[in-house]
């Protein structure tokens, strides 16, 4: 009989309706009930707000359900609503001596905003473009290089084919020249000396393609390059 008459001046005493949410009738707490303020003052907890949002099509506000204000929502989250600290900060002790029972949370906390969901796989998506993006010029550059192997032996060959040509006709000219200057029945021929500068140009030409197929094909330049290109990417995998 003294409990409950204790409790009959405890309810009479304290306004308990200030602390409990006026769409749920569950009391206010520090957790998934937490107060949240709108706008236009309205406080309502974070459990109630949640299931509203998600009934909004634009996920970037939510309406009061008293009187139709429209709040607008950070980053599309309810819980980045500021808290009501006035009822946060009084939240009285005694709550637990009311009889009324309390509502009983699920489980599993409120899904997300189809729009916030949206708006993820948008950031996905463009980090996916700027991977791809960013993995492009390496396969441009891959086919750049085996572009320049191909220009290189197509250049060595080239080259071995001149050279091999220009050495065949510097003997020909050579043994032409001699054949012409040593004719001992016949007066010299001015033939002899023409053939003879002729395959003296053939034989410098022939050392001079010689020694660039030599520096072309053993140069460090496109090894030193690619090799440091390789433990770039190495350090950047790294």
């Amino acid at each position: 009989m003294a409990q409950t008459i204790i409790l009959e001046e405890i309810n009479t005493s304290f306004p308990y309706e200030e602390y409990e949410c006026k769409i749920c009738y569950n009391y206010f707490d520090l957790g998934r009930r937490t107060p949240k303020l709108l706008e236009c003052l309205h406080t309502f907890c974070e459990e109630c707000l949640n299931t509203l949002h998600l009934r909004e099509d634009r996920g970037w506000r939510i309406g009061c359900p008293l009187c139709r204000h429209r709040t607008p929502v950070p980053e599309y989250r309810i819980q980045n609503l500021p808290n009501n600290t006035k009822v946060t900060d009084d939240l009285p002790l005694h709550v637990e001596a009311d009889p009324l029972p309390q509502d009983s949370l699920p489980s599993d906390r409120p899904p997300l905003h189809p729009a916030l969901v949206a708006a993820y796989r948008r950031e996905e998506a463009n980090a996916a473009g700027v991977q791809a993006q960013a993995v492009q010029p390496n396969a441009t550059d891959g086919g750049g290089y085996e572009s320049c192997q191909s220009c290189k032996r197509v250049a060595l060959t080239t080259g071995c084919v001149c050279a091999i040509f220009s050495f065949l006709s510097m003997i020909v000219l050579l043994f032409l020249g001699l054949i012409f200057l040593l004719n001992f029945n016949n007066p010299p021929s001015p033939i002899g000396p023409v053939c003879l500068s002729l395959a003296s140009v053939l034989a410098m030409f022939s050392v001079i393609v010689t020694w660039l197929m030599c520096w072309l094909k053993y140069r460090p330049g496109l090894d030193t390059t690619a090799g440091s290109a390789g433990n770039g990417d190495r350090r950047n995998a790294l």
